[in-house]
């Protein structure tokens, strides 16, 4: 790859919109697409519970930074990432990327080529940190379909699952086989059989429903460090 192929600085409104609340450092901090962005503090998404109020630490303190920003490319993840990621100084960081890529011409080795570079400059800035890297999102939009973004979704996890299992401290976090987007958790990673009631009207993102379930999901992923 040879730059991004997308305008940069496009997303300074939400940047400095996140930069205008104090800076938290040593939290769990979530950066990322709509996933995050949309049970974040700056979500237009109002109804949603929000990720950093809902999951806390045991003791009732904050536990999460939410640096997510919709519509994000891995390749705003990595020119936003000094002033999103270094300067908050995270315990964990969490990662998610690929959905909006594909649409923008990535190919599935190429978000991963600079998601690397993300995990590499952040283990590098902070020597030990565990990173959590989210697989593609599952959505309606895919249910029973065999299209472009299918195979590269399927594609950038095998990839995604591969680097972490080479990287240390990298975790790969598979979301296309969590029980809570199916009605039952035998039909887990069944496409045809993913439920409906927990997403938005757009078939792509969670419900305020969803996302009280993703809530409970992020409890339990990460409830070593809360």
């Amino acid at each position: 790859m040879y730059g991004s192929r997308l305008k940069v600085k496009r997303f300074e409104d939400r940047i400095t919109r996140y930069e205008s609340f104090p800076v938290e450092k040593g939290k769990i901090l979530f950066y990322g697409h709509s996933l995050f962005t949309r049970c974040s503090v700056i979500t237009k998404s109002k109804e949603n519970p929000v990720l950093e109020q809902e999951v806390r630490m045991k003791d009732g303190s904050q536990a999460i930074v939410n640096h997510g920003f919709g519509t994000s490319s891995a390749d705003d993840l990595l020119y936003y990432y000094d002033r999103m990621v270094r300067a908050y100084e995270p315990r964990v960081l969490v990662l998610a990327s690929h959905a909006n890529d594909v649409g923008f011409g990535y190919s599935a080795k190429e978000v991963m080529e600079v998601l690397a570079r993300v995990v590499q400059w952040a283990q590098a800035d902070f020597p030990g940190l565990p990173v959590y890297c989210f697989g593609a999102v599952p959505t309606l939009k895919s249910k029973g379909e065999k299209n472009r973004y299918t195979r590269s979704r399927a594609e950038f996890n095998e990839i995604l699952e591969d680097f972490c299992a080479k990287t240390e401290n990298c975790h790969f976090v598979s979301l296309v086989d969590q029980p809570f987007f199916f009605e039952n958790p035998e039909d887990a990673g069944n496409y045809d059989l993913i439920r409906e009631d927990i997403f938005a009207a757009d078939s792509t993102h969670l419900n305020p429903q969803g996302y009280a379930m993703f809530m409970d999901f992020i409890r339990e992923l990460f409830d070593q460090y809360l």
